[in-house]
């Protein structure tokens, strides 16, 4: 390396822009690249090796997969035979459901049906490299039955896979083992698991709600019995008696308010006649019409004889006289005839006013009984409002008995044929091809896992070493201008022919003379540093005349006389002494 203490200037200043430009940046990580290409090559080359003797120790493993799907028309056929309230599927009733088929409940269920800790699957240590060396480590006791069954549930739910596709109403159902035909063997067991299991769920909560009912049955009835005795008590207590579903004390209001207007009437029409043959008195001799309308055969019969007496009368008074004893003996009769039919006329009159009279007490005794029996009924209508109260009540609690009757005689039937909303819609069938491990993704993480580790491993052992290998890392540590780095020399192979002749290089001597390298071999990097120094002097010297030019180092034998030769050799050979 060359120090030179020279002000800034326009080309130095387009020499640090051009230090850290992208493509000088990219050079210097493909430097890094092949000095640390054995490294790398080794990493990588490691990684893939393990990859593939994971992917030949590892057991393969095979997923099946079945499929599961809540029926909503079957839910809402039986919706109105459900005891327990209507069932609404939605999308937190599946995730639910996804929940369960994931408990613990599901997954014992299936290990104790397949017997799966008796597996050495789910019981030992496992199959490949890992399995092989967690069993160098295990203890040698034997496990107790909870032990197994809690490892065998572990790795159960370490290989099951519980999952809703989409928004749909459809479950997947997946297991994972080195056995084919057990992954659907138990794939198809966890759903027949799920299904038997919602079957005993509803079975045992409905003969829970079967039980309750009973005993909620009983306290409705004897509940509704009181209570229905309760009226039948007030009503006797009150006098109150139904009849027809209206009360007898409304009934006979009724009736004697009838009865009472039939008296009314009747008092009217013996009281008319009573009057009219009061009339019929006063008058000398009765109207021929009067007593027509009174349909009495005497008085009829009377009257008959009196008109025919008055006309013979009237005839003989004519013929013979007024004075004539055959006429004054008509008139007689006559006189008889009218007070016969006075005296009957009276007789009828004592009748009719009879007839009055017994109307009258029938009046006053019929308002007697309507006023008893109106204050009666007022009576019970103060009764009937608390009456009311006690058959509502009576009637509340015996709905509730019939019907609490009906839900218990329904969740009996339900027992009988207990419905569930799951049906499997695609068994599990043996997979022919493996899930586990993927090589091709194995291989692939592998080789990026070691270009990324590789190139880790580079960049960490070129920040932790101490060697200056670009001009940047120069600046930055010592606070100077770099102008080139020189590369060491040694052994280097023989220049062509044609350009050692042009050189007068002597093809005798088997080393290469260091003092004249510029020379021998002006292609080389050491050459193009040595000019890059030549040209920063040259530059220098615009600004003011270089008259002396020493080369330096820390240390000793670190090319400070190889370097001014060549350097003096390069001026010279470029015209200037």
């Amino acid at each position: 390396m060359l120090q030179l203490n020279k002000p800034t200037s326009e080309i130095n200043r387009d020499f640090a822009e051009a230090d850290g430009s992208p493509s000088q940046t990219l050079t210097s990580y493909l430097d890094i690249i092949r000095r640390q290409f054995p490294t790398m090559i080794a990493i990588v080359s490691a990684c893939v090796i393990l990859a593939l003797l994971y992917l030949f120790t590892a057991a393969p493993l095979f997923t099946s997969t079945a499929a599961m799907v809540i029926d909503t028309r079957k839910v809402q056929l039986f919706q109105q035979q459900s005891v327990l309230g209507d069932i609404a599927v939605d999308s937190a009733t599946i995730e639910t459901q996804v929940e369960i088929l994931k408990s613990e409940n599901i997954s014992l269920a299936v290990i104790r049906d397949l017997h799966l800790t008796e597996d050495p699957e789910f019981s030992g240590s496992g199959g490949g490299l890992l399995g092989a060396i967690t069993g160098l480590f295990s203890s040698g006791h034997a496990a107790s039955e909870f032990e197994q069954t809690r490892r065998a549930l572990g790795r159960f739910e370490s290989s099951r896979t519980i999952k809703r596709l989409g928004l749909t109403y459809v479950m997947e159902i997946g297991f994972t083992s080195r056995d084919p035909q057990k992954a659907a063997r138990v794939a198809n067991a966890i759903a027949d698991a799920y299904i038997v299991d919602q079957l005993e769920a509803k079975y045992q909560a409905t003969r829970r709600a079967s039980v309750w009912l009973q005993d909620r049955i009983k306290e409705l009835r004897t509940q509704a019995s009181a209570a229905q005795k309760s009226v039948v008590d007030f009503k006797i207590a009150n006098n109150i008696v139904d009849s027809g579903g209206r009360l007898m004390n409304e009934q006979q209001l009724a009736e004697v308010n009838s009865q009472l207007i039939m008296a009314h009437a009747s008092t009217a029409e013996a009281k008319a006649r009573m009057d009219r043959i009061n009339d019929i008195l006063k008058q000398e001799i009765p109207d021929a019409s009067v007593a027509d309308a009174l349909k009495n055969d005497t008085i009829v019969k009377l009257r008959g004889q009196y008109v025919d007496m008055a006309s013979k009368e009237s005839i003989w008074a004519m013929k013979y006289g007024s004075d004539h004893l055959a006429a004054v003996n008509l008139r007689r009769q006559m006189a008889e005839i009218k007070k016969n039919i006075i005296d009957e006329l009276r007789r009828i009159q004592e009748s009719y006013k009879s007839d009055y009279d017994i109307a009258q007490t029938r009046e006053e005794s019929i308002k007697s009984s309507l006023a008893s029996v109106v204050s009666e009924s007022q009576l019970t209508n103060q009764a009937q409002i608390q009456l009311r109260e006690l058959e509502s009540t009576a009637q509340s609690y015996q709905a509730m008995y019939d019907n609490f009757l009906q839900r218990y005689m329904e969740s009996v039937q339900q027992q009988s044929f207990p419905i569930t909303e799951a049906r499997v819609i695609s068994a599990a069938t043996t997979p022919l091809v493996k899930s586990a491990p993927k090589s091709l993704i194995i291989l692939g993480a592998a080789l990026l896992g070691g270009l990324l580790l590789s190139f880790g491993a580079a960049m960490a052992r070129e920040l932790s070493d101490k060697v200056f290998r670009t001009t940047g890392q120069v600046e930055e540590q010592l606070g100077a201008n770099c102008l080139a780095i020189l590369p060491a020399l040694g052994a280097l192979p023989p220049a062509p022919a044609s350009l050692s002749s042009k050189l007068g290089r002597k093809k005798s001597n088997p080393e290469p003379d260091l003092l004249r390298y510029v020379v021998d071999n002006p292609l080389s990097r050491f050459a193009e540093a040595v000019r890059s120094l030549k040209v920063a002097i040259d530059l220098n010297s615009i600004v003011r005349e270089n008259r002396v030019l020493a080369v330096t180092s820390t240390l000793p034998n670190e090319g400070k006389s190889t370097l001014s030769t060549n350097l003096a050799q390069l001026i010279a050979h470029g015209g200037r002494g």
